[in-house]
């Protein structure tokens, strides 16, 4: 039925939280995921600018946070890519610079995923405190169904 998933991570707890549920997914005949991080266009510009935003000007030259962020997103996209493998699927890696809800949409569209299985941060404003902004966008916008998984909630917090 979920043959095909995609897999949006930030690479955050809430996030990884998803790889918990993977075996459920395979029994629901997932063979292939597409693994997708979005590099936000927001922090683009602001690393790009040496971190001064607005009004900033963009070096020509790649300063060493720009590396420094760009590999270590590629070694937790290996290490994600890997722990998906290990669990016999299939695994195509896609990193688009954007909006992350927008390239989310557009990227199960483009893939032709059956099912988006995306984490839950609820870490913004009281009105997106329980879903977050992103899986909102998604859940709104999106064509595929959408599997949210949310935050453990600790006691007392």
């Amino acid at each position: 039925m979920f043959e095909r998933i995609l897999f949006p991570t930030d690479f955050s707890e809430p996030s990884m939280k998803v790889l918990d549920y993977i075996p459920a997914l395979q029994e629901a005949g997932t063979q292939e995921v597409i693994l997708v991080h979005i590099i936000d266009s927001k922090d683009v510009t602001l690393i790009a600018s040496g971190g001064q935003g607005f009004l900033g000007t963009v070096p020509d030259q790649e300063t060493e946070a720009q590396r420094q962020l760009r590999g270590e997103i590629q070694h937790r996209i290996i290490d994600t890519r890997r722990a998906l493998e290990k669990q016999g699927l299939r695994v195509t890696v896609r990193t688009p610079v954007g909006s992350p809800g927008k390239e989310i949409v557009a990227a199960a569209d483009t893939e032709g995923t059956s099912l988006i299985v995306i984490g839950s941060h609820g870490r913004s404003n009281i009105r997106d405190r329980l879903l977050g902004t992103v899986s909102e966008y998604v859940i709104k916008n999106a064509r595929q169904p959408v599997l949210v998984i949310k935050r453990d909630v600790v006691a007392g917090k």
